[in-house]
């Protein structure tokens, strides 16, 4: 005797009947979503090898970059480390004209690495910091997601000179302004540069080297990890609310 077709004895998966009262609505992922593709310039940055910022290779183009401390100041213990895990900063290199959308693609550039050179050139002076105690890893993108993927990993991250101490990345501002404006935060924590010396910058901060000291003390006490893992927890609407703009004040293309 033959056995009888299984597949009629089959019944169709019926839906209850209050199931779109109760049904979970998960967000369909969207991979060209802004935020998402910002955080995918942040994984494949934070995926690459560090490298020393005084052996930094010349090279060309522009993008993203973070500095991490492995010396032995005492304020930076929690984050001094060889494995590179959490960044002392981060920030961003735009090509010229590139706030006002008149880059010229058929010429060269390499702000990015200038960016670099020019952090390192900041270090050397300063009386408790060494540059060789840093290293660095950059990722060369595409303009359009440079500023979007700075400000996701500054969301993230948090990294201290970027949150707590700001004017890391500042320039010399000028001979007008150094007479007339307040030393950076950073230069009164890590006095050396020579436009913020008190002779050429006489107004101090606002705040004072030992309040500078407990913030950042309190700020790292806190510890921030990120691995490709939970960089995937930062909701998408708070990361649509980093969609780049061009800092319009900033005296430089980069910053």
């Amino acid at each position: 005797m033959s056995k009888p077709n299984q597949s009629r004895r089959r019944k169709a998966t019926r839906l209850p009947g209050n199931w779109a009262k109760t049904a979970q609505r998960p967000e369909p992922y969207n991979p060209l979503d802004l935020a998402n593709l910002g955080r995918s310039v942040e994984l494949k940055l934070l995926a690459s090898d560090p490298v020393r910022l005084a052996d930094i290779p010349i090279f060309v183009g522009a993008g993203v970059y973070a500095i991490y401390y492995s010396g032995d100041h005492e304020l930076y213990e929690p984050i001094s480390s060889g494995s590179y895990e959490i960044p002392i900063y981060v920030g961003k290199a735009i090509p010229a004209g590139g706030r006002k959308g008149l880059v010229d693609e058929t010429k060269e550039t390499a702000p990015l690495w200038k960016r670099l050179q020019e952090h390192k050139e900041s270090l050397k002076p300063v009386h408790d910091l060494d540059e060789r105690d840093f290293a660095v890893r950059y990722l060369v993108t595409i303009d359009v997601f440079i500023p979007l993927a700075e400000r996701v990993m500054i969301r993230q991250l948090k990294p201290v000179w970027n949150v707590v101490v700001d004017g890391f990345g500042n320039h010399d501002p000028g001979a007008n302004r150094r007479k007339d404006g307040q030393r950076p935060p950073w230069d009164e924590l890590h006095p050396g540069r020579w436009w913020s010396t008190p002779e050429e910058m006489p107004t101090p901060s606002k705040v004072t080297e030992h309040e500078l000291r407990e913030r950042v003390r309190s700020h790292l006490a806190r510890g921030v990890k990120v691995t490709p893992e939970t960089a995937m927890q930062l909701e998408s609407d708070d990361l649509a609310k980093l969609i780049p703009e061009w800092d319009d004040d900033d005296p430089e293309e980069w910053r």
